[in-house]
């Protein structure tokens, strides 16, 4: 999840009545007048598969020709699912607020009007239609009246630009309203993203940023499967949008996923010096217990994904019998205390910078990426109140499946540690060959991509969803 501004929606079915299911062709490649290799031939095929529209004819499309307020309406309404509904469409959407007094459904529609219709049904669906889409960099967009509407379409890619215009009070043609249905269903059919602060019960006002990611179908009345994502030292609750492609996939496979920025990391507004591990596991439990208050959740069926030392906190969760996890994977775990201290300059300058945050009550220390962290005296302590047992201690605790994944060439967390703490849990094992310490998250080997996201996905959904 980016540290941006995402879509939060409750989305309506967009499935369809049989009795609308188009009457024509059943895909593009059956309308003698769309081209296979036009812009919106995936589009026409989406939409009449869909029933959102059918053909002009029973082999012509007639993608160039204009759409009227009406047809631009009666879309919609089949999209919102509202097609065995008593109401027409005209009328649904005017009782709705999707059109108003000045509708004219039988003048043809502008791009610009396709926009405020989208983004009202939007808005009745649930969305945050709020963006802050700079639309100046479009030679017209001083032509744009509906400016919030186009700054929604634009920002979600719903419609696209021509030649650096955006051509609002151009006549949209039956090509162009299909590929904005479709790039609109899609959007959503994406998971639901919501950002909270969860109140730390560890440090006095302290607020725990945290980011949940939820099924695009997702339902009050259902029981999910809940996985928490811990990120590794001084990354954010998305290791800067690596944590995506997997939160994404927990979410459309039926589970929900949470991750949160622990002290000094990310949207935290707390300082470096504060980011112990003592802390970092009494956020993790806060958040899972908000999780737990806040949603139906089986709390039998939780599962915990830990990278690089996000692995160190999730072993130490269950060394610690703190709670009792269904599902554990590890990402390169920063299990070894003495292994860690070589990602820290070797075991003498790790004396030397404990040293001096004994004394003065932190250290500053850049890492081999560049950031520079102030280290307390309680991190250090932190990392040597275990002394190469973690895994041994929540091995005895755990005896449920697990999962680690690591490369070959990890130059932060050596290999032989990952397949130590694997051996020790019994875990189920996916080796990477490149990207060293960067997995899918700051990498872009594919094999290694591919390993991370689709094993961690597969390995929740198998462990997790009943």
């Amino acid at each position: 999840m980016k540290n941006k501004k995402r879509l939060l929606a409750v989305v309506t079915t967009l499935t369809m009545a049989i009795a609308c299911v188009p009457a024509f062709a059943a895909d593009a490649s059956s309308f003698k007048d769309v081209d296979t290799a036009a812009y919106y031939c995936e589009d026409v095929s989406f939409v009449v598969e869909k029933g959102y529209m059918s053909g002009a004819s029973e082999d012509t499309f007639a993608p160039e020709a204009t759409v009227s307020g009406k047809t631009a309406v009666e879309v919609i309404y089949r999209l919102a699912g509202q097609a065995k509904a008593d109401k027409g469409a005209v009328e649904w959407a005017a009782a709705n607020g999707i059109v108003d007094e000045a509708f004219d459904s039988d003048a043809d529609v502008t791009r610009e009007q396709l926009a405020v219709l989208l983004c009202r049904y939007a808005k009745l669906a649930g969305c945050d239609v709020a963006s802050d889409t700079d639309l100046s960099v479009f030679a017209d967009a001083d032509k744009v009246y509906a400016v919030a509407a186009m700054k929604w379409a634009c920002g979600n890619g719903i419609i696209c630009g021509s030649d650096g215009m955006l051509l609002p009070g151009a006549t949209a043609t039956r090509a162009q309203l299909a590929a904005v249905v479709h790039r609109f269903a899609e959007l959503l059919s994406k998971p639901v993203v919501k950002e909270v602060t969860v109140a730390s019960t560890s440090r006095e006002g302290a607020q725990i940023p945290a980011y949940i990611t939820l099924p695009a179908d997702y339902t009050e009345g259902t029981v999910y499967p809940l996985v928490v994502l811990c990120h590794g030292h001084g990354g954010n609750h998305s290791e800067w949008g690596g944590f995506d492609k997997i939160t994404n996939g927990l979410a459309e496979k039926g589970m929900i996923a949470v991750t949160m920025d622990y002290p000094g990391c990310g949207a935290s507004t707390e300082s470096f010096q504060l980011n112990t591990l003592t802390n970092m596991k009494a956020d993790t439990l806060d958040v899972i217990s908000y999780m737990l208050d806040t949603y139906k959740l089986d709390k039998d069926n939780v599962g915990i994904f830990g990278y690089s030392m996000g692995g160190r906190i999730a072993l130490e969760l269950i060394a610690e019998g703190k709670f009792n996890f269904a599902a554990v994977e590890l990402v390169a775990p920063a299990e070894d205390t003495q292994d860690l201290k070589n990602l820290f300059g070797g075991a003498e300058a790790w004396e030397t910078m404990k040293a001096e945050a004994n004394e003065k009550g932190f250290t500053v220390f850049t890492t081999i990426y560049g950031q520079v962290q102030e280290l307390s005296a309680a991190w250090f302590a932190d990392i040597e109140s275990y002394d190469g047992d973690i895994a041994e201690k929540a091995a005895a605790n755990y005896k449920g499946d697990s999962l680690v994944i690591y490369a070959t060439n990890d130059e932060a967390v050596s290999p032989s540690v990952s397949a130590a703490v694997a051996e020790i849990m019994g875990s189920e094992v996916l080796n990477t060959y490149a990207d060293g310490h960067s997995y899918s998250f700051y990498g872009s080997d594919p094999h290694t991509i591919s390993t991370t996201n689709d094993g961690s996905i597969n390995f929740f959904t198998k462990e997790l969803v009943k």
